[in-house]
């Protein structure tokens, strides 16, 4: 039997994304993010007359209608936005955790589902930080490929002679090439590379994340080898 792929030789396609709208009773489904953002926004153009905030400056609730997320998003309309538009990013990479899952012939997270869609807290704006950029996104799927498109400015090449300088206020890191800029980037922005398709946990690499899913097919075989050996000597449950 052929051993089974490593993390770095799995290869994820983005052409094999299956990214399922859960906002309110939808369900439409894209294999491009670009379309699925744009369908986002006609969500959040509809919930915007219909929570009746006309003033993007003034504080209020915002209530998420992405299913089993329930959560009111206490600021203002950009707040709610960046909250909003995370719930597509961790569809992308809850699906990235998929294919990891199904190509390297794991079995899968056993953690009860009901966090799936739950989404940690965000800063007050995602800001990049780049030497004269400052650029202000809410949207964190484009705020992400925003701030690597600045690795983008250094050549081809694995050891570049002078290094890829990361720009980045009061950060004086030097990478060997723009491929490891752009993941020490991720360490500014706070970018999760991919997620658990169960749990809806966050992994910064997907080494962490086969580590999430490899422990729990532990605990299980744990309790598995405990329960039998309860059975044989006659243990009560």
């Amino acid at each position: 039997m052929p051993p089974k792929p490593n993390t770095k030789e799995t290869k994820i396609l983005m052409s094999e994304l299956m990214l399922l709208c859960e906002w309110g009773e939808c369900s439409h489904q894209f294999n491009n993010m670009e379309e699925f953002l744009s369908h986002m926004s006609q969500h959040l153009i509809g919930h915007h007359y219909e929570v009746g905030r006309d003033d993007p400056n003034t504080d209020g609730e915002f209530p998420c209608e992405w299913r089993e997320c329930n959560t009111m998003v206490q600021g203002r309309r950009t707040d709610f936005l960046r909250h909003a538009y995370f719930h597509c990013f961790h569809v992308k990479i809850k699906n990235i955790g998929e294919q990891m899952i199904r190509k390297m012939g794991l079995r899968g997270c056993l953690l009860e589902n009901q966090s799936r869609n739950l989404i940690p807290e965000l800063p007050e704006r995602l800001q990049c930080g780049w030497n004269m950029c400052e650029t202000i996104i809410d949207n964190p799927e484009i705020f992400y490929r925003h701030v690597d498109n600045h690795s983008e400015t250094f050549p081809e090449g694995n050891n570049l002679e002078h290094g890829a300088r990361c720009e980045w206020e009061g950060c004086e890191t030097v990478a060997k090439n723009k491929y490891k800029l752009r993941e020490h980037l991720r360490s500014h922005t706070q970018e999760k590379v991919i997620a658990c398709p169960t749990c809806g946990g966050l992994f910064s690499s997907r080494t962490k994340f086969v580590d999430h899913v490899k422990r729990q097919a532990g605990v299980e075989l744990k309790f598995s080898v405990y329960s039998s050996s309860d059975k044989e000597f006659g243990v009560p449950f």
